[in-house]
């Protein structure tokens, strides 16, 4: 959105589906519709990632792991900042105001229910001294009134219409009553508005610069039983697939010797 806002012209691939509402599963047992696993031909918005000492879930589909994540928007306390790991000194300062517009745009607010799940919490944390921080967290939800569909409240009627959450708690199977905010309620749909072109079910296999200049992107479909190959030519190639996707991609761009100038540090930690 921000590119297109510039002026430029962009094409965002996903190799997820895209999904409306009434599209997700209304339980995580609809197989066909939660899982993706497209080598059994299940094309859902939940991956699973099983790595030598940890366990993964990520999300697929047009607006990523928004789809499938539990709404939580949290700001990094203090102390992460203050880790060693991170070069220099100062980053919330620096970051601060990219969190505050990322919340804007993510119509982060803080939870207006509270269960019995959340009352057990805060006795367990009374029990453990530390009942001081129980807070209620921001979450990127439409609470309107319940299951009434109105214009976008967001962003001056520029975005979608939208229902008033009805605490089904289907959160992470995908949000059927159009209430949680995923990026394709605003990032995306928006960058859509400017120009910008979304095309879904296809994965980049390899990246390849020209000599001409810009670079070559192999891509290939990634549902269904034929899936095609395609390239395509873009000057600037920007990767957000995550640590499990761009990391995988830029290895084997690297070790095919197409991103031979990729550091041998890439995927270390």
């Amino acid at each position: 959105m921000r590119l297109a806002e510039k002026g430029y012209r962009v094409l965002v691939i996903e190799k997820g589906k895209r999904y409306q509402s009434e599209d997700f599963p209304k339980t995580n047992w609809n197989l066909r519709k939660y899982f993706w696993m497209p080598r059994i031909f299940l094309y859902g918005i939940q991956c699973i990632t099983l790595l030598k000492n940890v366990f993964i879930f990520h999300g697929t589909g047009v607006g990523g792991g928004s789809l499938v994540y539990a709404n939580t928007l949290l700001v990094p306390p203090d102390d992460a900042f203050k880790d060693q790991n991170w070069p220099g000194k100062g980053w919330k300062k620096k970051l601060e105001p990219y969190y505050e517009k990322a919340k804007f745009m993510l119509g982060a607010v803080p939870a207006s229910h509270e269960g019995e799940t959340d009352k057990i919490l805060k006795e367990c944390a009374d029990y453990m001294g530390k009942g001081s921080s129980y807070h209620k967290v921001d979450v990127g939800v439409y609470f309107g009134k319940s299951g009434e569909t109105v214009k976008d409240p967001f962003f001056n009627g520029k975005g979608p219409d939208r229902m008033g959450c009805t605490l089904c708690g289907g959160c992470m199977v995908g949000c059927r009553y159009n209430a949680k905010n995923t990026l394709d309620k605003n990032y995306l749909y928006l960058a859509e508005k400017l120009g910008v072109e979304i095309m879904p079910e296809q994965e980049v296999q390899n990246i390849r610069p020209l000599e001409s200049g810009g670079y070559q992107l192999t891509i290939r479909k990634s549902t269904g039983l034929r899936r095609p190959i395609q390239k395509l030519q873009a000057e600037k190639v920007v990767l957000s697939g995550g640590v499990l996707g761009t990391v995988k991609l830029l290895l084997k761009c690297r070790n095919n010797g197409d991103l031979k100038n990729i550091s041998s540090k890439l995927g270390d930690f």
